[in-house]
């Protein structure tokens, strides 16, 4: 048996049959010798039979089953721990690999020694794409995204490296941004590890940004975003909450990533979040349609008040 050059770690939560899918296209991968694609799923106490139908079905999966949910950061760190393979693969149980992606992503990391991270284009499970990378969230883009002004024609021209890439066009090229969407991305294992890995105190959404600039920091290395291969991301299947509950995290997030690094600024970047919910609960109470926005803004605030 080949030893694992790729471990792919899927953490799930209540996810059954997106995960189980997700696993195969993993370990139908095309390019490699039996047993260098090393798989395991990191179950998150989930409510439903993804553990015991994982280890019936897939039995060459290694399953960790924790009793309470450890968040999507916390779910990869260890899965990182226990992986035997030179590279690891972070994938969402809802990502599906075509057959060669795997091997693409592989092959870029071993040509490219300047690259810490690679990832694919994701798209939609109708082909349309998806936004899935950014810069790090400096004081000035946090503002901008904010409080909308990288959507104002002529502003935005200024933003040209925004915190999240919203322009569809611009992931139609290979680039280096400076966080990837945790959808699916590759690290090599050694300098994961070195890092310290996700910080597991961001529960989820964000935690991706905040180690990303912790490896910016101590080894310079690129990102890379590459076209080379694209991946079916369905996107939210273990929340199923408005696009808000999703952003209230990451807010959140942030805070979290200030306090950290920079709390000599907390005080602005909360007053700039602050401002920008306001906004939005401003513009959804015009907007009958979104009410579940609205609720969602609404929680955000009173938590963070």
């Amino acid at each position: 048996m080949n030893k694992p050059l790729v471990s792919v770690i899927m953490v799930s939560y209540n996810t059954r049959d997106y995960t189980v899918k997700a696993m195969k296209t993993a370990l139908d991968s095309k390019g490699f010798k039996e047993g260098q694609v090393e798989v395991i799923m990191i179950d998150n106490n989930s409510p439903d039979d993804s553990v015991q139908y994982t280890k019936k079905h897939l039995p060459s999966v290694k399953v960790i089953a924790n009793k309470e949910n450890r968040g999507f950061g916390g779910g990869n760190n260890q899965g990182a721990e226990i992986a035997k393979g030179k590279y690891l693969l972070l994938l969402n149980p809802d990502a599906f690999l075509a057959p060669d992606s795997l091997r693409i992503m592989v092959d870029i990391m071993e040509k490219r020694v300047d690259v810490v991270s690679v990832g694919p284009q994701l798209r939609f499970v109708d082909d349309a794409m998806q936004q899935s990378c950014g810069y790090l969230p400096t004081p000035l883009r946090v503002t901008a995204w904010m409080w909308w002004l990288d959507k104002i024609p002529g502003v935005k021209k200024l933003f040209k490296e925004p915190y999240h890439v919203f322009d569809l066009d611009w992931h139609k090229k290979d680039h280096y941004p400076e966080w990837l969407m945790g959808a699916c991305i590759m690290f090599r294992k050694e300098e994961f590890l070195t890092a310290g890995g996700f910080d597991d105190k961001i529960f989820m959404y964000a935690e991706e940004v905040e180690l990303y600039r912790r490896l910016k920091e101590s080894l310079g290395k690129k990102v890379f975003f590459t076209t080379a291969t694209k991946v079916v991301h369905v996107g939210s299947v273990s929340t199923k909450k408005a696009n808000a509950y999703r952003l209230a995290f990451e807010l959140q997030g942030i805070e979290y990533i200030y306090k950290k690094h920079y709390p000599h600024l907390l005080w602005y970047i909360q007053f700039v979040i602050d401002v920008g919910v306001l906004m939005r609960l401003a513009l959804f109470s015009l907007i009958p349609s979104r009410r579940d926005t609205l609720v969602e803004y609404k929680k955000y605030w009173n938590r963070a008040k």
